[in-house]
């Protein structure tokens, strides 16, 4: 099987469309913003569209309307602006107007097949967890975790 690698913005402008208009869909994801939840390049994530956002909640964001599209964890919604972090970003945090968000991730699939709701109560206990951990100790885990899971 042949396999074509998209520019995101061309990519994530098309999947933003097709949300747009109800239709799921199912992306391959790229980076390490996200660890230890989504691991980048081995993870797919089926995005919805995000009708009712909450805290907690994994987006998909255009944050400056230009393309620059994150996905990442919605840490906070204050007057229509959205806050979104990476769950492996220790310090950069990013925020947009709610209009921005594109779209909201409903199941994210391993390499292995295994789905997971990240909606789910216990997947928003461990994330809870995880963020309430010192940072220091993040730095840790995340390092290790790399390592087990052989990520660069």
């Amino acid at each position: 099987m042949n396999k074509r690698v998209l520019p995101n913005k061309l990519m994530l402008d098309g999947v933003s469309e097709l949300v747009a208009e109800g239709k799921e869909v199912w992306i391959p994801t790229k980076g390490i913003s996200m660890l230890p939840f989504i691991v980048g390049g081995r993870d797919s994530v089926l995005l919805v569209l995000a009708q009712s956002l909450k805290r907690g909640d994994i987006a998909l964001a255009d944050l400056d309307g230009s393309g620059h599209y994150v996905l990442h964890r919605v840490t906070g919604i204050d007057n229509g602006i959205v806050r979104l972090k990476g769950d492996g970003n220790l310090d950069s945090a990013e925020s947009c107007p709610q209009a921005a968000v594109k779209a909201r991730v409903k199941e994210i699939r391993s390499e292995k097949g295994r789905v997971r709701n990240p909606s789910s109560a216990g997947w928003q206990r461990l994330w809870r967890c995880w963020t309430a951990l010192p940072r220091p100790a993040r730095r840790v885990l995340l390092k290790v975790f790399k390592i087990i899971k052989h990520i660069k």
